[in-house]
């Protein structure tokens, strides 16, 4: 789970319309989420505070395996609206795998501009800072957009007790949408480096063309609501939809029966279904390929890597006329889907199967991820040195658990199954008392993630929500270790609780 500062950082990425996932040091998202998860060690608790929009703070307690503390603060230019622990989407707080919507993102940075509603010229920027109350170590942050496409980050760490720790770091991102590049400048060892990665194929080409016309042909006006979206429980952020739903009983019900009348009649986001099943839709998709070249000037020691990842997109959705009164003209609607949840993409296996490869250090890893069900994932992944022949195979799996109710399909038995049933016009009429939900549209309260690996053993975490607080759960244990007679079967055990209002 994400502590408050990383998640409010990762907000303002978003509020800002930076697409985080297009950089080459992403690349292994998907994997690193489901298999490289940091289990809580300890006992950690974190008490946060929203005192307005634009500022927030911080304290961070632990008590176990050492006594110490942290406080933190945070700053920024755009208004962050972020919930407190008791209401805000949980699926936001947890490193997942993500159902990547191109079409959604490339919509989001190319509604940048470069000067305000008051005329004045934007300044996106975001200052943290955090001090450890235990050594009075010190690390900061900041992050400034300086254009559509160009953005910079500052970041450093000074401890008083260790000058070798204490360093500054500079990157410079350049995201153009079909390309990012990046440099990078470390004062620790000296270490520079360069990194790009390039996105390729017919899918991506036609989506980004098609998207980026879109994008000049509404105008900066139409698309600031995408870039504004509140953070509430009663918000799909993911969807990109920008529209609150209203906290009424009566309101729910009557969009619950909008939603199952249109898309689990029509299937996926209003298509319609095809007499001839037999002819299964091509499956899209693109390829990114990527690069990293770095020297440290303090080693003389220099060293490079390459990447590439396929990823799967959800199918389009069939542009349908619809003949208006005040003209004869036809308006369409967009075929590229906005959603980016699980649940909204039921009839399609969203997958990410990435490459990598360092030739100097003989390092070789191949990962395969693939979201089997909305509230499933599953992930393998195999390293590989061709100078020593040290192998890895690790699999992890990742379960999303959603709130039981009385008005769910559990309670009705023949509605319990991973795809809505076809329902038809006469479902309307039905009262609002007897609206069943699906299993998928309960809300989540809760992630269990595992992971056994040869080399790191396992690993189980649970994450989610009590109360008004979030929890998380771990635990990492020796199950194949050379010396497994010698070491304990338990590595650590480990609780946190965050809390922020």
């Amino acid at each position: 789970m994400y502590d408050f500062m990383e998640y409010c950082l990762r907000r303002y990425y978003r509020a800002s319309g930076w697409n985080e996932d297009n950089q080459y040091s992403h690349l292994c998202a998907t994997s690193r989420a489901l298999l490289d998860f940091q289990a809580p060690q300890g006992l950690s608790l974190r008490l946060s505070k929203l005192p307005s929009s634009v500022f927030k703070t911080t304290t961070t307690m632990n008590a176990l395996p050492l006594l110490e503390g942290s406080l933190g603060y945070l700053f920024t230019s755009r208004p962050l609206q972020i919930d407190d622990s008791a209401s805000v989407r949980f699926r936001h707080l947890v490193d997942r795998f993500r159902i990547i919507c191109l079409d959604h993102s490339i919509r989001e940075a190319d509604q940048w501009t470069e000067f305000g509603e008051d005329g004045k010229k934007r300044k996106d920027y975001l200052l943290c800072g955090r001090m450890n109350l235990a050594n009075a170590r010190l690390e900061a942050l900041y992050s400034r957009r300086i254009s559509k496409h160009r953005q910079y980050v500052l970041s450093g760490i000074s401890d008083p007790a260790s000058r070798s720790a204490s360093h500054m770091s500079a990157q410079f991102q350049y995201d153009k949408g079909k390309y990012c590049a990046e440099v990078s400048f470390t004062t620790d060892d000296g270490l520079i480096g360069v990194r790009g990665l390039y996105n390729f194929g017919k899918d991506f080409d036609d989506s980004y063309e098609a998207m980026l016309k879109e994008g000049r042909a509404r105008g900066p006006q139409e698309g600031t609501v995408l870039l504004d979206n509140p953070d509430s429980a009663f918000i799909d952020l993911e969807q990109g939809h920008g529209k609150e739903a209203v906290a009424s009983p009566s309101d729910k019900a009557e969009e619950t029966l909008k939603l199952s009348d249109t898309s689990e009649r029509k299937g996926y986001l209003g298509e319609e279904p095809t007499e001839d099943a037999s002819s299964p839709e091509r499956i899209r998709g693109y390829w990114s390929a990527g690069a990293e070249i770095y020297y440290s000037a303090t080693e003389k020691l220099g060293g490079v890597s390459t990447g590439l990842r396929y990823r799967t997109l959800p199918p389009l959705v069939p542009s349908e006329p619809s003949d208006t009164s005040s003209s004869s003209s036809t308006t369409t609607t967009t075929p590229y889907p906005t959603s980016t949840a699980p649940e909204h993409h039921q009839n399609y296996i969203p997958i990410t199967i990435t490459q990598t490869l360092n030739p100097i250090m003989g390092h070789v890893s191949s990962s395969y991820a693939a979201q089997v069900h909305p509230d499933l994932g599953l992930c393998s992944r195999f390293d590989f040195n061709l100078y020593s022949y040290d192998s890895d195979l690790t699999a992890g799996v990742e379960w999303w658990i959603r709130e039981r109710k009385a008005g769910s399909a559990d309670a009705h038995p023949h509605h319990h199954h991973p795809f809505p049933e076809t329902i038809g016009p006469e479902l309307k009429a039905k009262k609002e008392q007897d609206v069943v939900l699906s299993e998928e549209q309960q809300p989540i309260v809760g992630v269990i993630k595992a992971r056994l690996g040869v080399q790191s053993g396992l690993a189980l975490m649970w994450e989610g929500r009590f109360n008004k607080l979030l929890f998380s759960l771990g635990f990492v244990g020796h199950v194949f270790s050379a010396n497994s007679s010698k070491a304990p079967i338990v590595k650590s055990v480990g609780l946190e609780i965050q809390y922020f209002s």
